[in-house]
């Protein structure tokens, strides 16, 4: 029997086929706790996810008193995965701002060479540096202040390791 885990992906929480691990195949589960194994394993990645135990019950059709059982047994590997779906989620939005900041720099860059390719005799002058201002005004809210750590805090952080 295939055994299922729970990996991240950036798209969120997925899972993949693997064999299952060597203290369940020498414990040789009898088919009844293999299916109750696989549901376990269902009811972490649904509440990694977020579901409620009404629509997780329907779902794995399992009292919610055993759910909330099997919370209490498999809360730290729910945690776990909920951490690493925040993660996944984080880096997510983190690449988005990446990218809008990206962006908004090529269309000024873009602005300024055309600025600059343009005498300002002949060109409507003021549109274009109008737009040239909001495309800085939209960046300014896309920066975020980095500041070097001091030392005290870095021998706090060599502490922790």
């Amino acid at each position: 029997m295939a055994d299922r885990a729970l990996y991240v992906c950036k798209g969120g929480i997925t899972d993949i086929e693997i064999e299952p691990p060597e203290e369940l195949e020498e414990a040789s589960l009898s088919p009844e706790e293999a299916g109750k194994y696989e549901l376990k394993l269902h009811f972490v990645e649904l509440r990694a996810k977020g579901w409620s135990y009404i629509r997780i019950a329907r779902k794995l059709k399992v009292s919610k008193a055993t759910l909330s059982n099997w919370r209490a047994e498999l809360e730290e590997e729910i945690s776990s995965l909920k951490a690493m779906e925040l993660e996944a989620l984080q880096e997510r939005y983190y690449l988005a701002k990446e990218g809008r900041i990206k962006l908004l720099g090529e269309q000024i860059k873009a602005i300024q060479q055309e600025l600059k390719s343009r005498p300002l005799s002949d060109v409507p002058t003021d549109k274009l540096l109008d737009i040239l201002l909001r495309y800085y005004a939209q960046l300014k809210e896309e920066f975020v202040e980095t500041r070097p750590l001091s030392d005290r805090e870095i021998e706090e952080l060599k502490e922790l390791e």
